[in-house]
């Protein structure tokens, strides 16, 4: 029988990211086109220590396996021996890590998503510095990791952290008796007070998982079933589609609508193609808006503690009722010969702008809670120079403009 080790609960956002992403194929869908323009992934390089022959290394306490295969995702390896008389398999991830990170990997014996993934999971505690190891069944979406009973027997368990690799192990009797799985492994790094946060979302992270026969000397490796590249396996998860669609409509389609709307309106020319394409922008920035502000109080409704992050919510609640009051005035907007359309403007444009303030910042505050690759963060910030860049441009040029019409 499994040793019980209580210990309190910890975040544990850990294998959702990767677990998820061997679900079931990625499908085009409409958010992906509409922005392929502001995003790019780039695939991490296996580090150097995955190319080096995994049976050279000697285990601690005399462990020897009779099987390794060396792992291109994480420069990890994975050591086993299957014992087909009884049915259980001696297995061990070695997988390099920093100090103030943790490891982990897991069998689903169910099916190939994040529910019912069987993790064996180790990291530092924070107090001691020691390297604990915990199992854990992750059964459902909530953000939490306890130590626990696996759905198969485990009949021992360790960890250890030698030279920048953990070694986590355990002997397990494999599910159904069947020697082929789906495994998964996986890597990240801790918070200043020691405590695991959720990994990359990018590169090696997200392709950490393969379909393993342990009865097999070389594995018999066969790929999970995965999205097609890391760019729609990246946007399919729940808190990425809840930071596209934002970052689009309150920080991108509504700061242009306002730009189109202040500067192309001075060109009598340009009289009315301005109206409609500030309308364009704005309904649609509208729509999207509404459609990431759901799916960011659906993860809230399943996050707990910390991580509901009630200043990014009460920020983004407050742009949908700002941004829906400014779109049920169009349906009162008098007209220009009216003297109460001057209070009318004064409104519109005051409202107009406290949402595209909110929203810029609301979405750089999202960037900083998502944690995503850097470039995503660069590529938002250079949208946002360009469009302050042709604002300025713009203002220059339109006080010209006034400037002459007044002197006439």
């Amino acid at each position: 029988m499994k040793p019980h080790h209580s210990s309190p609960s910890i975040p544990f956002e850990l294998f959702s990211n990767t677990v998820a992403a061997m679900g079931s194929p990625a499908r085009r869908q409409w958010p992906l086109i509409l922005t392929s323009a502001f995003l790019a992934v780039s695939l991490i390089a296996p580090p150097a220590s995955a190319q080096t022959n995994c049976t050279d290394h000697m285990f601690s306490g005399g462990r020897v396996y009779a099987a390794c295969n060396a792992l291109g995702e994480l420069g990890a390896s994975v050591h086993w021996t299957h014992h087909a008389a009884n049915g259980t398999a001696d297995i061990a991830f070695r997988v390099p890590a920093g100090t103030a990170g943790w490891a982990a990997w897991a069998i689903n014996p169910s099916a190939v998503g994040m529910l019912g993934a069987n993790t064996v999971f180790a990291y530092h505690e924070p107090a001691t510095g020691s390297v604990r190891v915990l199992t854990a069944v992750v059964d459902n979406y909530a953000p939490v990791l306890a130590d626990g009973n696996l759905t198969f027997p485990v009949h021992g368990r360790g960890a250890e952290y030698v030279d920048g690799v953990y070694d986590v192990h355990a002997t397990v009797s494999l599910p159904g008796n069947s020697t082929r799985q789906n495994i998964v492994w996986q890597v990240g790094s801790s918070s200043a007070d020691g405590l695991p946060e959720s990994h990359q979302a990018f590169g090696d992270n997200i392709m950490s998982s393969r379909s393993w026969d342990f009865s097999s000397s070389d594995a018999a490796v066969a790929d999970v079933p995965a999205p097609r590249d890391s760019v729609y396996s990246t946007l399919l998860r729940p808190k990425n589609i809840h930071g596209v669609l934002n970052a689009v409509s309150w920080g991108v389609l509504l700061p242009l609508g306002v730009v189109l709307a202040r500067y192309m309106r001075v060109f009598p020319s340009l009289d009315p193609a301005w109206f409609y394409l500030h309308v364009a922008c704005q309904c649609s920035g509208y729509v999207i808006g509404v459609a990431g502000w759901i799916v960011g109080l659906t993860l809230g409704s399943k996050a707990k503690g910390a991580l509901r992050y009630p200043g990014h919510r009460n920020i983004g609640t407050a742009l949908f009722v700002l941004s829906t009051l400014q779109a049920s005035a169009l349906l009162i907007r008098p007209k220009k010969t009216v003297k109460v359309r001057f209070y009318w403007n004064l409104y519109h444009w005051s409202v107009g702008y406290t949402v595209v303030v909110m929203g810029v910042f609301n979405v750089f505050n999202g960037i900083g809670i998502l944690q995503p690759d850097p470039k995503y963060k660069h590529t938002y910030i250079g949208v946002v120079l360009v469009l302050a860049m042709v604002a300025f441009v713009l203002e220059v040029l339109t006080l010209t403009v006034r400037f002459k019409k007044n002197r006439r």
